[in-house]
């Protein structure tokens, strides 16, 4: 990576902040959307020699990452605390299911 072009670091931030925005609205289609964007970037992320960089890319690049890192937990303890939520939806949805098919017949 040349200099302190960190544009790939910085979409990968960019998604992290729009994942959670849309977790926080409870906007699931967008959050997938960004988590598959998120998926991409992160794959596909160039390797950044370090010590190669100043003290100030460091800092900017340590900076980019410290948001990352705080917006993926964030989202993290999101989906521990919606769980049960979940689960009953996804409970109710195969009862539903279960019904139709019996009202079918």
């Amino acid at each position: 990576m040349a200099g302190s072009d960190f544009s790939a670091y910085v979409a990968l931030q960019t998604c992290t902040t729009k994942m959670l925005s849309a977790a926080k609205a409870e906007d699931w289609d967008n959050m997938l959307l960004h988590s598959k964007v998120f998926a991409e970037l992160s794959a596909n992320l160039p390797m950044i020699q370090w010590g190669a960089l100043t003290s100030l890319e460091q800092q900017q690049l340590a900076e980019i990452l410290q948001v990352c890192n705080q917006d993926v937990q964030e989202l993290e303890q999101r989906a521990v605390s919606q769980r049960g939520e979940l689960a009953t939806l996804l409970q109710n949805m195969h009862n539903t299911g279960k019904l139709q098919r019996a009202y079918d017949v």
